[in-house]
């Protein structure tokens, strides 16, 4: 039994060691065609959650791993660079200018990362729209276009709600 809950624990410790050389050596090794495939769903999850949460050496692998992800991957990367903004704005917009000068096939830079996703209760949106305006607040000029884009996607989601209350 003990010998069971080692075998299972295993893949849990090998993903949490993994680091963004590993991810950037698996890029390389598999190629832009195949990482998107090859890539295990448990350590697709620790790239995001480690970019969500706002680590730099993280949030920095998203350009290398843009050209290697399939629509759904660069939508969850999309979702994680959004989330990355409150806690490390100034990383994470360093990143959005260079993904928004290449042109990826499904990944997409400031246009779309700087606006929430919409998979989240109406009051833990706004909860994390607070945070990642003041956070783009403070992030200097380099912030303005995100937080534009921020901005007028919050007035949408006010008109609509205003609308639905007529």
């Amino acid at each position: 039994m003990k010998l069971l809950a080692v075998l299972l624990l295993f893949p849990a410790l090998a993903s949490a060691a993994m680091t963004p050389q590993d991810i950037r050596e698996q890029v390389h090794k598999y190629g832009t065609v195949e990482f998107s495939a090859k890539v295990s769903p448990n350590e697709w999850k620790a790239v995001l959650d480690n970019i969500s949460s706002g680590k730099g050496e993280w949030i920095a692998l998203a350009p290398d791993l843009a050209p290697a992800i399939n629509l759904q991957q660069a939508n969850q990367l999309t979702d994680a660079l959004y989330y990355a903004l409150a806690p490390n704005a100034k990383e994470t917009l360093k990143v959005l200018a260079i993904l928004d000068k290449h042109h990826d096939k499904y990944q997409q830079g400031t246009a779309l990362s700087c606006v929430s996703p919409l998979d989240k209760p109406k009051d833990e949106m706004l909860r994390i729209y607070n945070h990642t305006r003041l956070s783009l607040l403070d992030a200097g000029p380099q912030a303005a276009e995100c937080l534009w884009s921020l901005e007028g996607w919050i007035e949408e989601v006010k008109a609509e709600e205003a609308q639905k209350a007529k």
